[in-house]
C-alpha cells in the first residue's frame, strides 16, 4: 500500500505527538513529581529548622529551670533517708532516742525488713450548709480577686498532688516507758518535729509514728485502790452494825487507822507500744554532666 505525500505527512505529525506524549509521561511528570517532593521535604526541613532554632532559644532558660528545679529537689531528698538496711534503720532509731532531752526507756526494739509505702496528701473540705435565707441574701455574690486567686490556687495544688507516691519505708517496732502523760506526748512531738545537724543547719527528718497505746497505769491502780479501800470500809460498818445486833464480832486490826488521802502517793511508770516509719527516696542526680555534655554536642 503506498501512502501519498499528504498521508507520510500526516503519519509523522501523529508519530512525533506519540513520541512526545510517552516522553512527556515518562521523562517529563516523574521530574515535576520529584520536584513536588522535594519541595514538601524541603517545607518539612523548613520547619524543622525553625521548631529547632526555637528550641535552641529556650535551650539558656530550660537548663536554668532544670538546676533550679534540682537545687529544690535536693533540698526535699535531704529530709528523706538513703535506703536503709535493717541494722541502719535500728542505728537511726537509736540516734533518734540518744537526742531526746527527757527520760525514755525503750524495752523491746523489732526492726522490719525494708519495704515501700504509699503515701498520699488530703485536703480538708469544709461542710457547706444550705437554706434558703442564705441562697436569697447571698445570690449574685462573687468572689473578691484576692479569693478567686487562693481557689484558683488551691485547685492548681490539689490537681498536682492528687496522685499517691510510692517511696522507700522502714518500720521499727518498739516498747518503752516514760515517766508522765506528758513525757508520751513529748515523745510524739519529738518525732513530728525530728531534725538532724547537717552542713546546711538543722534538716527536718520524714519519720511519722504509725501506732501508739497507752496504757493509763495511774488511773487502773487509783481504782485498784479505791476498790480496796471501799471493801475496807464495807467490812468495818458490818462489824460495827453486828456488834449493835449482839453479836459478838472483834476487828481484824483494832488499832488501824482510816488511810488520808492527802497522803495517797502512786509510783508508777507509763508504757507505749508502738512503731516508727523512716521513709526514704534514691537522691536525684545533679544534672550538671549530662548538661555540659548536651551542650559540648550541640556546639
Amino acid at each position: 500500500m503506498k501512502l501519498s505525500k499528504q498521508e507520510r505527512i500526516a503519519a509523522l505529525i501523529i508519530i512525533a505527538i506519540v513520541i512526545l506524549a510517552v516522553g512527556a509521561f515518562m521523562l517529563v511528570k516523574p521530574k515535576f513529581e520529584e520536584a513536588s517532593r522535594t519541595k514538601e521535604t524541603l517545607a518539612q526541613r523548613q520547619g524543622e529548622l525553625d521548631a529547632a532554632r526555637e528550641r535552641q532559644k529556650l535551650k539558656d532558660p530550660l537548663r536554668k529551670d532544670i538546676e533550679k528545679e534540682y537545687e529544690e529537689g535536693e533540698h526535699l531528698a535531704d529530709m528523706f533517708f538513703p535506703e536503709l538496711a535493717s541494722y541502719q534503720a535500728d542505728n537511726a532509731f537509736r540516734d533518734f532516742i540518744k537526742q531526746l532531752d527527757f527520760p525514755v526507756v525503750v524495752e523491746e526494739v523489732e526492726v522490719a525488713e525494708p519495704t515501700t509505702d504509699t503515701l498520699s496528701v488530703s485536703f480538708f473540705t469544709p461542710t457547706e450548709v444550705s437554706y434558703a435565707l442564705k441562697t436569697y441574701v447571698t445570690q449574685g455574690v462573687e468572689m473578691t480577686e484576692e479569693e478567686s486567686k487562693i481557689a484558683q490556687r488551691n485547685a492548681i495544688l490539689q490537681q498536682a498532688l492528687s496522685s499517691e507516691q510510692t517511696i522507700g519505708a522502714s518500720q521499727i517496732s518498739f516498747k518503752a516507758s516514760v515517766l508522765s502523760r506528758a513525757d508520751f506526748l513529748r515523745l510524739i512531738d519529738a518525732i513530728n518535729e525530728y531534725e538532724i545537724e547537717s552542713e546546711d543547719g538543722k534538716i527536718r527528718k520524714a519519720i511519722c509514728i504509725d501506732t501508739a497505746e497507752f496504757n493509763y497505769d495511774d488511773v487502773n491502780q487509783f481504782y485498784d485502790f479505791m476498790a480496796d479501800l471501799s471493801t475496807e470500809e464495807i467490812a468495818r460498818e458490818g462489824r460495827a452494825i453486828l456488834r449493835e445486833l449482839g453479836i459478838g464480832v472483834e476487828d481484824e486490826n483494832p488499832n488501824a487507822q482510816e488511810p488520808n488521802m492527802d497522803e495517797l502517793k502512786l509510783y508508777y511508770v507509763h508504757n507505749i507500744t508502738g512503731s516508727i516509719v523512716f521513709y526514704s527516696i534514691e537522691r536525684m542526680q545533679d544534672p550538671q554532666a549530662q548538661l555540659n555534655a548536651q551542650d559540648d554536642k550541640a556546639a
